[in-house]
């Protein structure tokens, strides 16, 4: 159950990634002020540890049975 849980919420922060990076309604990164340039880096770079901690995760819960 835990195993399918890590899953999810790695799946979404998978998504939350790629609709910052592909999504239509962000604005151009040209028009962001710096603050909003910094902020987009940190939501990207955490979507992407969050989701890379939960495949890890979920590899090593399957190895210990």
């Amino acid at each position: 159950m835990i195993r399918i849980i890590i899953i999810l919420i790695s799946l979404l922060a998978l998504t939350l990634v790629l609709y910052l990076l592909f999504s239509k309604k962000q604005k151009p990164w040209i028009e962001m002020n710096e603050k909003e340039k910094n902020r987009k880096k940190i939501l990207i770079a955490s979507g992407t540890t969050v989701f890379l901690a939960g495949l890890i995760a979920t590899f090593l819960l399957g190895k210990k049975k």
